[in-house]
């Protein structure tokens, strides 16, 4: 029996079939962060899990989209608020046509939350 080896051609196919929704991208994101953090008070051991297991629920209902082509990047920070200052910053190389970014800030009287969704396109 013989071995066969498929080969695949480029498909030369430089835009993605489904674009990205900004919009809807702000809805998941307040709807899932607003839910999920509602009545949770700062506690150094269950914060980080936290912020994973949301990262990966967020992750997971975006690639249910089927954003074809996309990488998809989700950073969550959570704080205890104590009257502090927060500010951050994001750099990168984009491309504007192709890809996509949201954020969500969140607070309550007990904890700030910054969540960001990068859809980066690769061809």
């Amino acid at each position: 029996m013989h071995n066969v080896v498929r080969t695949y051609q480029p498909t030369y196919q430089l835009n993605p079939r489904k674009r990205v929704s900004v919009e809807s991208l702000n809805k998941l994101l307040k709807r899932m962060v607003d839910s999920e953090l509602n009545e949770i008070e700062y506690s150094d051991k269950m914060i980080p899990e936290i912020c994973t297991n949301l990262a990966e629920n967020i992750r997971n209902v975006v690639k249910e989209e089927k954003y074809d082509r996309y990488r998809i990047i989700v950073l969550v920070t959570i704080g205890q608020r104590r009257q502090q200052s927060v500010q951050m910053f994001h750099s990168f190389l984009w491309d504007h046509e192709r890809d996509a970014f949201a954020s969500y800030n969140y607070e309550n009287c007990h904890i700030f939350a910054n969540v960001v969704v990068y859809c980066i396109y690769f061809d």
